[in-house]
Order: structure tokens, then sequence, then C-alpha cells
């Protein structure tokens, strides 16, 4: 039982009682722990007389149960009050209990109140718009990419094609490598695709990985050989493609799960798209920093999770900066649900409560999710045409780490692994 005694600001002064019949059940448990616990001569494990236990560890029995009924009953306080503190230490000052005695002390809570919610109205959000007969066929050409098999052809290399390589690594003049080049996607550096574009077999050259072909220390020099040039070759858009692809019948039926999957995903990214720019604006219109010890208690769940012995200070940091974000979050949906008095049935906690979940924590749950829809219902939400790939735009060699750029060299220049000339580039 507890009964507020005082309210001054954000502080609450608190008297709580735990029954006389609920004390001497704590009392009793804590013996039997230590009996069971206890070897002394003369007495079978379980077995030592209360009397004996109540000598020798009576404070240590009182402590215990003092501090069992502080954390009982100040969870129950914050369940049925709905507090959120300002620290997870509250200040009282709390005298041992007497089996048998009903127990009472005083305890003072600082609670942690949010700023009272801004910008909540009208949040601009542009969510991408879905061509989706256009991302049906690209998602149908990505299942024909994955099957893509490849044919020997008697002609130079062109975009798209695989080309076979015999590879001679600088300061190696014995055995070669193999390696096999796709043009087009920059498979071992940018420049590389452009010095095997047009090969035929046997055309040798000699490159190194330049980053200012100025520099007086040049980095080694790696011989080649094509060796092969083989072309893709897509399988056919028929049923039998549907079938290997997705065990359905003919293309008709690919298409239609295609469909299917496409707009389920799109939905779900649509959702997340719009939650987070409702977060991303209502914690930059409404900085504060919440209490500590949650975001310390987020950031310790978010390190086990990882399951990482000595995580760096990277992750470190990190998970700071998620678990302070994640606590803002939730405080200021949860200020937003006060503010417009959202509230939840009893049915609804019942349906939604798992035996993981507190009453308290399922209605804050049910509750910042009304308050998001609510923010979503009055945001202005709009659909813009789906950026461009920027590797689509430039060409597939334009990658971040491009400082450093396949060139070719004179044959003078290289360390061979035979004496060859450089021939057969049409």
């Amino acid at each position: 039982m507890f009964d507020i005694i005082k309210s001054e600001d954000n502080r609450r002064t608190v008297l709580l009682t735990e029954s006389a019949e609920r004390i001497s059940g704590l009392f009793r448990k804590v013996r039997r722990q230590i009996s069971k616990d206890l070897e002394m001569p003369g007495f079978r494990p379980g077995k030592v007389p209360k009397s004996i236990i109540d000598k020798q560890y009576g404070n240590i029995i009182k402590a215990e149960v003092a501090d069992s009924v502080r954390r009982d009953l100040t969870s129950r306080l914050l369940e049925k009050e709905d507090w959120i503190l300002d620290d997870n230490d509250p200040e009282g000052k709390i005298e041992l209990p007497v089996d048998g005695v009903a127990y009472s002390f005083e305890m003072t809570f600082s609670l942690f109140e949010t700023p009272e919610p801004a910008g909540t109205d009208g949040i601009r959000i542009e969510i991408p718009s879905l061509n989706l007969e256009d991302a049906v066929e690209k998602a149908i050409e990505s299942f024909r990419e994955n099957m893509i098999s490849f044919e020997t052809v008697d002609r130079p290399s062109e975009e798209g094609d695989l080309v076979l390589l015999e590879a001679c690594p600088a300061g190696n003049t014995e055995e070669t490598q193999k390696i096999n080049v796709r043009i087009g996607e920059s498979q071992i550096g940018a420049g590389f695709d452009e010095l095997v574009t047009g090969a035929v077999p046997d055309f040798e050259f000699s490159a190194r990985m330049d980053r200012d072909a100025s520099d007086e220390d040049k980095p080694p020099v790696h011989r080649f050989r094509v060796t092969e040039v083989k072309r893709p070759v897509l399988p056919g858009l028929d049923d039998e493609f549907a079938e290997k692809t997705a065990g359905v019948k003919n293309l008709e039926e690919l298409r239609k799960k295609v469909e299917e999957s496409v707009s389920t995903r799109y939905d779900r990214e649509i959702v997340y798209i719009k939650e987070r720019a409702v977060v991303d604006s209502i914690l930059e219109s409404n900085p504060f920093d919440p209490p500590e010890y949650m975001v310390e208690n987020i950031f310790q769940d978010y390190i086990n999770r990882l399951g990482e012995d000595g995580p760096g200070q990277e992750t470190l940091t990190a998970a700071k900066e998620l678990a302070l974000n994640k606590v803002r979050e939730f405080l200021i949906l949860r200020a937003v649900a006060e503010k417009e008095k959202i509230e939840i049935t009893d049915n609804l906690i019942e349906k939604e409560t798992s035996p993981e979940e507190s009453e308290s924590s399922v209605r804050d749950r049910l509750k910042n999710r009304k308050a998001m829809e609510l923010i979503l219902d009055r945001a202005d939400i709009t659909e813009k045409e789906p950026q461009k790939n920027s590797e689509t735009e430039t060409g597939k060699e334009d990658r971040p780490d491009s400082s450093w750029r396949w060139v070719q060299v004179e044959n003078e220049e290289r360390e061979t692994c035979d004496e060859t000339t450089g021939k057969g580039k049409s």
C-alpha cells in the first residue's frame, strides 16, 4: 500500500506500507534460504533452529527483507502511477522491519518531466512513388541475372562480358594466378575494366595501381594475359524459368507473385520512412536530455545483444547514440500521448500483453503507437519521384574509393613471367 503525502514541483514523497503477514512470509523465506546453505555442527542442512539463525544473522535477514519490500513496493508504485523517475536513486531513510509487524517507510521520488512537445502538426514527409510495373520487371531481371551463364565467344570483349585472365603478380616470375573479371563491375579496382575491354585471347599487358602517375615511388607492376572471353547468356522468359525461380507454373503466376512481394515490401518501407521522418522531426524540434539511467539501460542492452568481447570505441559511441535517441523518442511520443489525452482501454491492454511485459509498458507502447498515428494523420505527406542511382548515372567505376586506379605500363617496365610482348587487343 502507498499514499502520496507530499507533492512539490517534480518531487513526490510517498508513505509505503507492507502488511504484517507479508513481512512474516519474507522473514521465513530468507531464513529458509540461509538454513539451506548453512553448515553447522550438530544440525542437518535446513534444520538449524530459527533462534540460532536469528541470533547470528538477524540484521542480515532484516536488511534483505527491507530491500525486497522496497524494490517490490517501488515497482508497484511506478506501475500504478506511471511515473518516469529523474534518477534511479530515490531518497529515504529505511528502518529495518520487525518480523510479524506491519512495515512502513517514506521515500521521496524526483520525477522526470518531458518538455511539452512542439512541432508535431503538419510535419512534411516525402515518400518515393512506386512504378509497380517497372519494379516487377526489374525484380524479374534480377532473378535472370542470378541464373546467368556464360559461353565462350570469338570476338573482342565488351561491356558485360566475363574475361578470364592469368595474372603474374609483382615479384612472382614463375607462378600465375587465374582471375575472372566481368566488365562493368569494377571487381578489382577502378580502371581495370578499360584495360580488358576490346581484348581477345592471348592479349597481354602490364599494369599497376597508381594514385598519381608522377609519384617517384611507383607501385609494383603486374603482368596479365587474357585466356578467354565469354558473353553472358540470360535464361529465357518462359514457363521453365518461372518454375525454376519461384516454383510456379507459368510466367503470369511469377509476375503476380513478384507484384505481391514488391507491393508488400514497398508498404513496409513507406511505413518506416514515414515514422522515421516523424521521429527525426520531433526530436529536432524538442531537444532535451533524458534520464541517464534509462539511456544506460538501453545502451547495455544493445552491447549485450552484439555479443562482442571488448567492442571498439566506434561501436560504443554508435550504441550510446542509438540508445539516447531511442529513449528520447519514447519519452517525446509519451508526452504527445499525454498532451492529446490518449487513453487505452483495459480490454486492449489485456489483449496486447505478453508474459514478458508489464501492464504499464504495454500501455506506454500502445499510447506511443497511437501518438505516432495521430502525428501521421496531421502530417503533410507528398510523393516524389525516386532518385536515380548515381552509379547508373556516372558509371560503376566512379566508386567512393577510386583514388587508386589501374594504369597500363610499357612492356620494359614490367616484371614478366616469361618473355612475351603485348598482343591481341583489337
